[in-house]
């Protein structure tokens, strides 16, 4: 590679580090902007009555974005430090599917009421344990939660649903909901570092584009697992499936 190449590479990696670390900030300090000015509300006494609690949750809802958003971050820097994964110890425990799910889609309770799109767990008995590491897996139920209510439609239902795959044994809960979505060319595309598809870009101005790219990372790193995407045009639904190989999981 010769210097030109070599330097229009470097620059062209530095625009992305900075689009990206500009999108991150500002979906940081929106949120915690719109809680600073609830609590001044709540204080001045703006607010009155039943109000009061209803901002309030709104406002730890924002809290918990912002939360979430950081973890992001913190998993990314994990999985991008190669050496430090091969370095540290594992942290391997135990999962509890449907418990992980649940804990998960209670982060969008708030914001799937606000545009009427409910969460519903096909399967809420059975339970699944999974090899591997708890909080990596509630941060991949985490994003795709988050992917569904920002890109789905209002007055719809995202359908989660478990299933034991006959031919493979792999274990496979699907994410199944009326969105925007996104052309089959895409469907791989949309888990590279901060790729959003156009029909995302139309929809939501700003992003980083590293919600989905950690949500197969973590499965590949810390699952042996993957995840894989599709949407049918002629449905509307747009369908995230992650997948645990035969030997990571138990009933």
């Amino acid at each position: 590679m010769n210097d030109n190449n070599f330097e229009s590479k470097t620059n062209e990696a530095q625009r992305i580090d900075l689009l990206f670390l500009g999108n991150f900030v500002h979906q940081l300090v929106n949120p915690l902007n719109g809680v600073a000015g609830t609590l001044d509300n709540v204080v001045d006494g703006i607010y009155k009555g039943a109000e009061i609690n209803q901002k309030i949750n709104a406002a730890r809802a924002q809290i918990e974005q912002c939360i979430h958003l950081t973890k992001n971050l913190a998993f990314f820097s994990e999985i991008s430090s190669e050496q430090k994964l091969l370095s540290a110890p594992k942290k391997e425990g135990i999962v509890i599917l449907p418990q992980s799910i649940i804990e998960a889609l209670q982060f969008y309770s708030e914001l799937g009421a606000k545009r009427n799109i409910k969460i519903g767990l096909t399967d809420k008995v059975t339970q699944y344990k999974i090899k591997g590491r708890p909080e990596a897996l509630r941060q991949v139920f985490m994003n795709l939660f988050d992917n569904a209510v920002k890109y789905g439609i209002p007055d719809t239902t995202i359908s989660v649903t478990p299933t034991v795959q006959k031919r493979t044994g792999a274990l496979r809960v699907s994410f199944e909901n009326h969105s925007i979505g996104f052309s089959s060319h895409d469907a791989e595309k949309i888990f590279a570092l901060g790729f959003r598809s156009q029909e995302a870009k139309a929809s939501i101005a700003l992003s980083t584009g590293l919600g989905l790219y950690l949500c197969r990372e973590i499965m590949r790193t810390f699952f042996g697992g993957d995840v894989t995407a599709a949407h049918s045009r002629r449905r509307g639904i747009s369908t995230f499936t992650v997948i645990f190989p035969k030997d990571s999981w138990y009933l």
